[in-house]
């Protein structure tokens, strides 16, 4: 008997199933990352797919005035993604909404989460001066809040470095402006009916601190 003869078959014959294994495991370790590959994309277009829809659910309830499933939504939306350009639309779109109606500090805070995304926006930082105006406006017998307000048009304003909507903006500015002069002005002309001179130059002076001459300022 040839045992060297037969070592040599062994040793082929072992080698052949030693190349078949190694085969069998390369192929399954390339099956099971392209299986986990196609799970992440398909996962990940599952995502892309759930924020696509409820944008547009947002969008439907927007217009059909249903603002607050609206918000509800957004939150489910900013959830999966809060860096996602989808969101950012979402947000703008709610502002714009609550700012229609009326709803300033829910249109700020829509404004603000916008800006997280894209921060350096003109159009949004633009937005959040118009919200302050319209804010302003609203509640302008309210002295306190009228001047807190007029702080924030102006430090929101000095945001803005585009013409257009700096333009806008200033334009914003000096009708709040021309509001407190007024509200100034009518206090001012009923001390001077009453003859008392020191109350009427307080207020003088407080139209002038808005920029206005005392006996030029008509009202509007």
């Amino acid at each position: 008997m040839n045992y060297g003869i037969i070592s040599t078959k062994y040793k082929i014959k072992l080698g052949y199933k030693m190349n078949k294994l190694i085969f069998i495991t390369i192929f399954t370790i390339i099956f099971i990352i392209n299986a986990c590959s196609n799970k992440t994309a398909i996962t990940k277009k599952n995502y892309n797919k759930i924020k696509q829809t409820n944008y547009n659910i947002i969008i439907n309830k927007i217009s059909n005035n249903k603002l607050d499933k609206a918000d509800d939504l957004y939150i489910k939306l900013k959830s999966s993604n809060n860096q996602n350009k989808i969101i950012k639309k979402a947000a703008t779109s709610l502002a714009i909404a609550h700012m229609s109606k009326k709803e300033y500090i829910l249109a700020n805070f829509y404004i603000q989460e916008a800006l997280e995304i894209e921060p350096y926006d003109s159009y949004l930082k633009y937005m959040l001066v118009k919200n302050q105006f319209l804010s302003a406006i609203k509640n302008n017998r309210d002295k306190s809040y009228i001047k807190k307000a007029l702080k924030a048009l102006e430090i929101n304003k000095a945001l803005l470095t585009n013409s257009d909507y700096l333009l806008l903006a200033n334009t914003m500015l000096i009708r709040v402006k021309l509001d407190i002069a007024l509200s100034n002005k009518e206090i001012s002309d009923m001390y001077k009916k009453l003859n008392k001179d020191e109350a009427y130059n307080i207020y003088k002076s407080k139209v002038e601190e808005m920029g206005f001459n005392l006996n030029n300022i008509i009202k509007y």
